[in-house]
């Protein structure tokens, strides 16, 4: 098959059950952005550290990633109905790249020449309804191409893969930062943590980076939570 016009393309059938499969995990910016929405809105959202590492000269353990918990009902606290409520201000990457998702996230760590570096493991999600009605076309395709192929992933669902892209860059990035860091001796990544206080990765970089919020869009986001707001409490 040289084509993969007779492969479907995904679209939401906005049945929500996206938002109540499992906690969510996400990077250290979107966790500042997505407290921040929860204080707005007098939401009640539990963050608990990902993956950390211990930062020796500071003396503290640094979050690479958070995990968004469910709320009591066992939904996101952001989800309205069946639907998002901050849809339009900000959704987290991996929920935007749903259901192509992050089956796992891997760091690397090198001691000898002070870098990390993370690698991802994406896959479609079987539990979305509509992947899991797809799924057959998709593996013929897959078979038919000798594996898993770029080309039919960004046919079916182009935004989710980009998004995916976005998400790896932004993790890139503050972890190529970080080693710059160690690079030049201002800290030194130690992979074990040790008891005491745990910053986000984010915080912790715009101390030595002030136009990461610039890098990252942080900056983009927080106007447009501010239009956003004085159409929420209208």
């Amino acid at each position: 098959m040289s084509s993969v016009n007779n492969i479907p393309v995904f679209k939401c059938s906005m049945c929500g059950s996206c938002c109540r499969m499992s906690p969510i995990s996400i990077l250290p910016h979107e966790e500042v952005i997505l407290r921040k929405l929860a204080e707005y809105m007098e939401i009640n959202v539990v963050f608990t550290n990902g993956y950390t590492v211990y930062e020796a000269v500071n003396g503290v353990n640094i979050a690479f990633s958070y995990i968004m918990h469910l709320d009591e009902s066992g939904k996101c606290p952001f989800q309205k109905g069946v639907l998002c409520s901050i849809h339009g201000v900000y959704k987290p990457y991996i929920c935007r790249s749903f259901p192509y998702i992050p089956r796992h996230v891997k760091y690397h760590i090198d001691d000898e020449n002070k870098y990390i570096m993370a690698t991802t493991d994406y896959g479609l999600s079987t539990a979305c309804p509509v992947v899991k009605k797809d799924r057959p076309l998709l593996e013929e395709a897959e078979a038919l191409h000798g594996g898993p192929v770029e080309k039919i992933l960004i046919h079916y669902y182009k935004d989710g893969y980009w998004t995916a892209v976005e998400m790896d860059n932004a993790r890139a990035l503050m972890l190529d930062l970080l080693s710059r860091l160690w690079q030049t001796g201002v800290i030194d990544i130690k992979p074990a943590n040790k008891p005491g206080i745990t910053v986000n990765l984010y915080e912790f970089l715009r101390r030595y980076y002030p136009d990461l919020p610039q890098r990252l869009g942080v900056d983009l986001v927080y106007r447009k939570v501010k239009t956003w707001l004085q159409t929420y409490y209208s």
